[in-house]
């Protein structure tokens, strides 16, 4: 399907099909080389249309990032599900329910919920969060002896048929560069190793999960896991871009905003596409804090980026944009303008709709 410009009105999210689908197909690839087990985290698309792009629903085993998002793909036919969130106590009916349907994972990281899991009627696969330097939530890696007993009670749990450990490295965010995506990917998987090593787990195997889109895009190898759990890389974007994670032709999403005001004298432009289209997600780029990419608009979809333009302030509906003064003078009101934006993931989640396009 080739994309109708002349249709698009308003702030739409732009799918690339053809780049979204061979992003998939590249972590597939690297996952059957690396010998692991590929959970793609489906918070980035929140779509069922794109969700069928990884396979067979029946097939594919996913993580999501809330009870919400587990029902709807559970509703559409998804039957391996990880809610990759520590569980939220008011949820427990809900969660419940959702066990009867699915195969489904509970992420913890305090014994406080042994007890919660007690009153599930309906048994759960388990896995416990490790912290091994992101700082977010997670045991913290050398408390060896701590997560050790809460696996022993796991194991002995009537609720609990099956146990891992979860990993989530989103330091790697911060990264600049394939150094320092490889130094956070070492020293997570070295931590990992240090805390398996010593807690000599003797019981039943256990299912090691890990997972960022920076480091899966970028290792080869992921010691001591048996699957991993990116999500962004179905569409990268400018921060994924910036940090050495993609290509500019890796990047599967982009915005499309309407001109709606112009402004040469101070090389800016207006457009409509805000804080709620965008979020308010940032990256740096030349030392200075930007929201989204302009690219050079195609007959179909965009090319390379337009150098010196980007989004350099969002409110609400509206986003300026820095643009050079012979650009403005070539544009028109209603032009549209298309934007990467620097998280993928909110971007989506703010607009939940989308019109897709192949090469």
């Amino acid at each position: 399907m080739k994309l109708n410009w002349s249709t698009l009105t308003g702030p739409t999210v732009l799918v690339n099909r053809t780049r979204a689908k061979r992003n998939i197909e590249s972590m597939k690839a690297k996952a059957e080389a690396a010998q692991v087990q590929l959970r793609p985290h489906f918070k980035t698309h929140q779509s069922t249309i794109i969700g069928k792009w990884f396979g067979t629903p029946e097939t594919t085993p996913i993580a999501v990032s809330s009870l919400k998002m587990a029902n709807e793909f559970a509703s559409a036919g998804w039957r391996d599900i990880h809610i990759a969130i520590p569980v939220n106590p008011r949820e427990l009916p809900a969660l419940n329910n959702l066990a009867s349907k699915v195969n489904l994972t509970l992420s913890i990281e305090h014994e406080d919920t042994l007890e919660l899991l007690s009153h599930l009627s309906h048994k759960v696969a388990v896995s416990v969060e490790v912290d091994t330097g992101y700082g977010r939530t997670g045991i913290h890696w050398q408390q060896y002896g701590r997560i050790k007993r809460l696996l022993d009670a796991l194991q002995a749990h009537k609720q609990v048929n099956q146990l891992g450990l979860m990993v989530h490295s989103g330091h790697s965010y911060l990264a600049h560069g394939l150094k320092d995506i490889q130094g956070v990917h070492q020293e997570s998987s070295h931590r990992l190793k240090e805390l398996l090593d010593m807690m000599d787990w003797q019981g039943e195997p256990l299912r090691v999960s890990i997972g960022d889109t920076p480091t899966c895009s970028q290792m080869s190898t992921f010691p001591g896991a048996t699957e991993i759990r990116p999500g962004n890389y179905v569409f990268y974007d400018l921060q994924q871009k910036l940090i050495g994670s993609c290509d500019w032709n890796d990047i599967a999403l982009a915005v499309a905003c309407p001109v709606i005001a112009r402004y040469p004298e101070r090389e800016e432009v207006v457009v409509h596409g805000g804080a709620v289209h965008f979020s308010k997600d940032s990256a740096e780029m030349n030392g200075q804090k930007v929201f989204g990419q302009v690219m050079h608009t195609t007959e179909n979809g965009w090319g390379a980026p337009v150098g010196d333009a980007y989004i350099k302030g969002l409110s609400q509906e509206h986003g300026k944009i820095h643009l050079p003064k012979t650009m403005i003078k070539d544009l028109k009101l209603g032009d549209m303008l298309v934007i990467v934006p620097a998280h993928s993931c909110l971007t989506m989640s703010a607009m939940g709709e989308f019109i897709c396009f192949d090469d």
